[in-house]
């Protein structure tokens, strides 16, 4: 009885997992298809005109989507804290000694290229520096990475981080003398910005 409720517990993580990749690609989606009606709609306008309109509209949309995903990252981690409550096993499974370890590409692919206007390249100017933050998080025995948390002082870089690593899902785990188990990882991340 405790191994299916702790099973449904991994289960119902595991599908807020996949809502936030459901988010991502209704996002795109839609960012998408504003820039194919926008650019129909508004092209009596210059160029210029046109992307500052579209660059606009565009933040808005993925302030909705910034908003919806860090919703689902609370939920993603109230379905850990619930399934914190127990002490699992550390679980050991057998695994095949192999030198070739590859890091997951942290890169989010997307068809949406965002529009880029003057106006804002403007504001940009001058506005070199860099964020930094540790993400630390856990994969288990068959690859789930969770528990994800990080330390930095931008909130907002620390929440992408923790998404972006969550949306990896799954990684090949570190393998020792034939077994693989629960381990936890540390990871610094640093973003320098240049003009």
């Amino acid at each position: 009885m405790l191994i299916l409720f702790l099973g449904g517990i991994i289960n119902a993580q595991l599908n807020e997992v996949k809502q936030l990749k459901l988010l991502e690609k209704k996002y795109d989606s839609i960012l998408i298809s504003y820039q194919k009606k926008a650019k129909d709609s508004l092209s009596h306008m210059t160029k210029k005109e046109r992307n500052e309109i579209m660059a606009r509209e565009e933040a808005k949309i993925i302030e909705r989507r910034k908003i919806e995903e860090y919703a689902q990252l609370e939920k993603i981690k109230g379905e850990e804290l619930g399934s914190d409550i127990f002490k699992l096993p550390r679980k050991y499974l057998k695994c095949e000694m192999e030198g070739n370890f590859k890091m997951p590409d942290l890169l989010v692919k997307t068809k949406y290229k965002p529009t880029v206007s003057k106006v804002s390249d403007e504001n940009l100017e001058g506005g070199g520096g860099s964020l930094e933050s540790v993400a630390t998080f856990y994969t288990t025995a068959d690859g789930y990475i969770r528990n994800v948390n990080t330390t930095g002082e931008n909130n907002d870089f620390n929440k992408q981080i923790e998404l972006t690593l969550y949306r990896i899902e799954k990684i090949l785990p570190r393998c020792i003398n034939g077994f693989s188990k629960l381990d936890k990882y540390s990871m610094p991340v640093k973003m320098n910005f240049k003009n």
